[in-house]
């Protein structure tokens, strides 16, 4: 018998030439809470934020989507959790938001490290770039070294 499920997703889109929207989306028996984060691929900041709550267990809980406003303007760089954390997390905050927002982030660093390198670039060029990218961070990234056959899309 299952007690709990949490299902989460997040999509990226490409809303101009350097602009993404990125949409998190948290439901469980309890929330359903989504994200809207537009974020510049080039500057690598957060350009606006917002949050609905769609279903929660408290009336309270609509109070911190305000929060996201705060985000705006945030750099996706070393120490941005403690930030995010920070701004929409902790007693006067939400974890989810923060769950989505850190969710949204690893989704843009997949898209501008992958989805965003041009497509006449070579395979073997792409994955160099990904490498160093990943390096240290990455069991296979890190252990390229070894030869791993690649058995992924080739068309990233």
């Amino acid at each position: 018998m299952t007690l709990f499920e949490r299902n989460k997703s997040v999509k990226v889109s490409q809303a101009d030439n350097s602009l993404l929207e990125v949409v998190a989306h948290l439901k469980d028996r309890f929330h359903e809470i989504r994200t809207v984060i537009i974020f510049d691929s080039n500057t690598k900041t957060i350009v606006k934020a917002g949050a609905d709550m769609i279903t929660v267990p408290f009336d309270l809980c609509h109070e911190v989507c305000d929060k996201m406003q705060g985000l705006e303007g945030l750099q996706l760089t070393k120490g941005v959790n403690k930030w995010v954390k920070e701004i929409v997390g902790n007693s006067r905050g939400c974890t989810h938001l923060v769950d989505l927002v850190m969710e949204s982030f690893k989704a843009v660093f997949q898209v501008t490290g992958f989805c965003l390198l041009p497509a006449e670039m070579p395979f073997e060029e792409k994955l160099q770039k990904i490498q160093a990218m990943n390096a240290g961070i990455c069991h296979t990234y890190s252990n390229l070294n070894r030869n791993p056959k690649y058995i992924g899309n080739r068309n990233i």
